[in-house]
């Protein structure tokens, strides 16, 4: 009974993994290099676990398992991980010649893994050759995991480097937060781990322990579920955020707060560099930078803020953020998309930042105030 649920958890796991795909690979809205990438990862956990689970539910005998349905999939799937944070991150980099040579290795072992097939149909294999492919499946399983551990230290670093681009206003995307992506990433390397004490403890105890073999599929069930609603959800919140901001290029004034006439210099430069310029709009905004770039001393300007505008540094910058984020809102064009995005674009570097502004300005959450607007 046990083993069944397991089994009805893993096989709906990797049919869910199959809807995404489809849906991916099918609606318009998705076409991008990145997420043609994402959904042969999908597609590529969920085969897997598919020819497992008709393995260990005894739909088809060792002949039919090895001979027809088995393919090396474990040396594609972190390739495609990989690809799909690149492209993701940096969509505009063209993937080098010298990186397609990650496919090397599992184009090695599909063709292996045809030739057995091939010289199986026909019933022409030797004694050796069936050896040295009861080999070769072991051989496969420890260099993809230590493989996938490498790749996954490469995709780390890649998401380092976008955070620190990011940071200085480099990116080729809209501002978005990678925790995600690092999380993920996290429950990869996790699975690695588990994927090598399953190898240790089928190599120890023989290939009837499959103990460990469960935790892993139903682990990567887990993370299909995950990939396929947050890959093309963040996917989506990335197109939305690339047309607010192509709207907000061409309509440069958007809000409309009272504009502060003052004798004093220094409130005419500030204002003009947060609010005329609209830097309000970028997220890593922060008293320092402005200091620095006005060549003002940092708590010189916080004091004239306080005195000549009678708020703070952050309630100034993030009521003109509301303001941006409220005219999206009541915009039909946007009515939409989703508020994540809106925020974002509006300034703020996350949901729970923007939540806690706009119902601080306007005494409501966004979502109230998007639904009073109906």
């Amino acid at each position: 009974m046990y083993h069944e649920i397991l089994n009805t958890l893993i096989l709906l796991g990797a049919l869910q993994g199959l809807f995404f795909t489809a849906i991916a690979l099918s609606m318009r809205k998705f076409k991008s290099k990145s997420t043609f990438f994402i959904a042969m990862l999908i597609l590529c956990f969920s085969l897997n676990n598919i020819q497992y689970y008709l393995w260990e539910t005894d739909i088809i005998d060792r002949e039919i398992f090895f001979g027809i349905v088995y393919f090396p999939y474990a040396s594609l799937s972190m390739v495609l991980y990989y690809f799909y944070v690149k492209l993701f991150l940096y969509p505009k980099n063209p993937i080098k010649k010298k990186q397609w040579l990650l496919f090397l290795p599992c184009s090695f072992f599909f063709l292996l893994t045809s030739y057995y097939k091939i010289g199986n149909a026909f019933g022409d294999l030797s004694g050796k050759t069936e050896i040295f492919f009861s080999y070769l499946i072991y051989v496969h399983e420890i260099f993809s995991v230590l493989f996938s551990i490498i790749l996954l230290g490469c995709i780390y670093a890649l998401i380092l480097n976008f955070e620190k681009n990011q940071l200085k206003g480099k990116t080729q995307i809209p501002k978005i937060g990678v925790n995600w992506l690092k999380i993920i990433s996290l429950i990869s390397f996790i699975l690695c781990l588990i994927w090598i004490i399953s190898i240790y403890d089928e190599l120890t105890y023989g290939s009837d322990n499959v103990s460990f073999y469960y935790i892993l599929w139903l682990g990567m069930s887990f993370t299909i579920y995950i990939l396929g609603h947050i890959g093309l959800y963040r996917f989506g919140i990335l197109q939305e955020q690339k047309s607010i901001q192509k709207f907000s290029n061409y309509n440069k004034t958007m809000i409309s707060v009272e504009a502060v006439y003052s004798q004093n210099e220094h409130i005419e430069e500030f204002e003009k560099y947060i609010k005329t310029e609209k830097n309000y709009l970028d997220s890593n905004l922060s008293l320092e930078s402005v200091a620095e770039k006005l060549n003002i001393n940092k708590s010189y300007l916080s004091r004239i803020i306080n005195s000549e505008l009678e708020k703070s540094f952050t309630d100034y910058v993030n009521e003109l953020r509301v303001e941006e984020a409220k005219f999206y809102m009541t915009n039909p064009e946007f009515k939409n998309y989703t508020l994540i995005s809106i925020g974002l674009e509006a300034g703020f570097n996350s949901k729970s930042a923007f939540n806690t502004a706009f119902k601080k300005f306007t005494g409501m959450t966004p979502s109230q105030f998007k639904n009073s607007l109906v």
